[in-house]
């Protein structure tokens, strides 16, 4: 598993669950498979995330 992975992605959706937790659903671009697939075995190892976000420039968000 990598040490980090770094995407752009705008938000999708963001919902509250009935236990109170928040859900936050994110649109990746399709050049991002890789980040997809490790994003993918954290899941698969039950891997919980530590997630800092930042705004991308604005020609990364317009080609998403």
């Amino acid at each position: 598993m990598p040490e980090t992975v770094t995407f752009t992605a705008v938000v999708s959706k963001v919902a509250t669950l009935a236990d109170g937790g928040i859900r936050v659903t994110l649109d990746l671009p399709e050049t991002a498979v890789m980040a997809a697939a490790q994003l993918m075995e954290c899941k698969r190892a039950g891997v919980a995330l530590n997630v800092t976000v930042q705004a991308a420039p604005e020609q990364e968000k317009n080609g998403l």
